[in-house]
C-alpha cells in the first residue's frame, strides 16, 4: 500500500479461519458444566518416591501404580495421564466426541477456551463464534497430557474477535458486487460510503486529536500500533523499512480507549457490510476488537506496499483436520487438475481488510491539485501467493483517498 500526502485512514480487520462453502450455525447451547482444568501441583525433589507423590496427592494406590507403569516411572507424566483421567471421568462420557457436543466438550487451559478433536488436537473455542473449531494449539499425548503450545499476538486477536454486528447501511453498498470484486483478486471500491456530514465530523475528530498531539506514541487516547507489535511483525514485505504516520488501536467493542463518536459510527459501518456479507455468502469473519486510525502528515509520510496476511513457507499450518477451514473447494491449474498449497501457511488469520477515507470531500480528488497532492493507495490486483513485491500483479489501481470512499479488499 502506498499513500503519500496527509491522507487519513480507519481501518478495520477481520479475522477467520478459512473460507467456508456455508453460513455456520448459531452458537450451540448446553447446559453441562465444562470440565475443571486443574494446574499441575509442583513436584518436590525429596526422598519420597513418585509412586508416594501421587498417592499424597489423593490418587488411589493401584491407579498410581497403573501410570507409573505406563510411564516408565515418570513422575511428571504419570500425573498428567491421571489429571487427564479424572477429566475425562467429571465429563461421564467415553469415546470420540460428535460436533454437537463441542462446545460442552471445553476446557479452559491458562484462562484460554480450547477443546480436543477426534485427532488429538487442542484446538482454540473461539468465544466469538463458538461453535467453530478455532486453530491448533497444542495437542493431547498418548497418555492424556495436554500440551499447550502457547499465545501469540495474532491468536489473540482472532480470539478476542466477535461477530460483526448489524447497523444501518447507505444503498451505495453492494455486497454481491463487494463478493465479485474480491473473488477476482480486486479490491471493492465502495464510493458514498459516508455523507459529506458524516466526513466532516469524522475529519474533524481526527484532527483535534493530532492538533493536541493525542495521535503520538504514548498517548493514552488509542493503543500504539508498537504496543500491538506493529504492522512490521514478522512480516517479510516491512523487513527494515518503517512506516510514518502517526497510527494507533481503538477498542470498537465498548472497552477504552474507544475512538470518538464520529469515528465509531464509520467502524460499525465498516462492520455492518462485513455483516452482510457473512450472512449472504456464508463467510465465517470475525471483526477485531482493535480498529486503526491513521493520519499522514504531507511531508512525504508514506507505507511500503505489503500484504496483511502473507504466506510464509517454514509455518505450519494451524487448521484442524476435517474441520470447517481444512474442507476448502480444491484449487485447480490451467489445466484444470488439482493443485494444493504446497509447504508453508498464512501468517495470521486475517481475511479482510477495511479502509475508509475522511479527508475533507474537496482534497485529494481527481483532479489536478488532488492528483499533486498524492496519497493514493496502490493496489496490486490478483498477485500470486507468496509475491511480496507486486511483480505478479495483473494490474495496478491507484485510488484517491477521497472523503467518503471506502475499500475493501482480501488481506491475502
Amino acid at each position: 500500500l502506498e499513500r503519500l500526502g496527509p491522507a487519513m485512514d480507519a481501518s478495520s480487520w477481520l479475522s477467520s479461519l478459512g473460507d467456508s462453502e456455508g453460513e455456520v450455525t448459531e452458537d450451540a447451547k448446553s447446559t453441562a458444566e465444562a470440565p475443571e482444568v486443574k494446574e499441575a501441583p509442583e513436584v518436590k525433589d525429596d526422598d519420597g518416591s513418585p509412586l508416594e507423590e501421587l498417592q499424597s496427592m489423593g490418587f488411589e494406590h493401584a491407579a498410581a501404580e497403573a501410570a507409573l507403569l505406563r510411564c516408565g516411572g515418570d513422575l511428571v507424566e504419570a500425573l498428567a495421564m491421571l489429571s487427564a483421567e479424572v477429566s475425562a471421568k467429571a465429563q461421564g462420557r467415553q469415546g470420540k466426541r460428535s460436533s454437537d457436543d463441542l462446545q460442552e466438550g471445553s476446557l479452559e487451559v491458562e484462562g484460554v477456551k480450547c477443546s480436543i478433536t477426534d485427532a488429538a488436537e487442542l484446538v482454540l473455542r473461539l468465544p466469538g463464534d463458538s461453535s467453530r473449531e478455532g486453530p491448533i494449539v497444542g495437542h493431547q499425548g498418548a497418555g492424556g497430557a495436554i500440551v499447550f503450545g502457547g499465545m501469540d499476538d495474532w491468536l489473540w486477536e482472532l480470539y478476542d474477535g466477535h461477530k460483526p454486528r448489524s447497523a444501518p447501511l447507505p444503498s451505495s453498498f453492494d455486497a454481491d458486487a463487494a463478493a465479485a470484486a474480491m473473488d477476482d483478486g480486486a479490491p471493492y471500491i465502495w464510493d458514498n460510503f459516508a455523507s459529506e456530514a458524516d466526513i466532516r465530523a469524522a475529519n474533524q475528530a481526527l484532527e483535534e486529536m493530532f492538533k493536541r498531539k493525542e495521535m503520538s506514541r504514548g498517548s493514552g487516547s488509542w493503543v500504539d500500533e508498537c504496543a500491538e507489535g506493529g504492522h512490521a511483525r514478522n512480516r517479510r514485505a516491512l523487513e527494515g523499512s518503517r512506516r510514518d504516520d502517526a497510527c494507533g488501536f481503538w477498542d470498537i467493542q465498548g472497552g477504552d480507549p474507544a475512538p470518538p463518536k464520529a469515528i465509531m459510527t464509520l467502524f460499525r459501518r465498516l462492520e455492518a457490510s462485513a455483516e452482510q456479507l457473512r450472512a449472504k455468502f456464508g463467510w465465517p469473519v470475525l471483526c477485531s476488537r482493535l480498529g486503526m486510525g491513521a493520519v499522514y502528515d504531507g511531508q512525504g509520510a508514506c507505507y511500503a506496499q505489503h500484504r496483511d496476511n502473507e504466506w510464509q513457507r517454514h509455518l505450519k499450518p494451524r487448521t484442524p483436520k476435517g474441520s470447517a477451514g481444512s474442507s476448502k473447494r480444491q484449487r485447480t491449474d490451467d489445466n484444470g487438475k488439482r493443485c494444493s498449497d504446497g509447504p508453508g501457511a498464512w501468517m495470521n488469520f486475517r481475511e479482510l481488510t477495511m479502509l475508509a477515507y475522511v479527508n475533507l470531500p474537496e482534497d485529494f480528488g481527481d483532479h489536478e491539485t488532488g492528483r499533486r497532492a498524492g496519497g493514493r493507495l496502490r493496489c496490486y490486483v490478483d498477485t500470486k501467493k507468496g509475491d511480496l513485491t507486486g511483480s505478479t500483479a495483473r494490474e495496478l489501481i491507484d485510488l484517491a483517498p477521497v472523503g467518503g470512499r471506502a475499500v475493501i479488499f482480501k488481506s491475502r
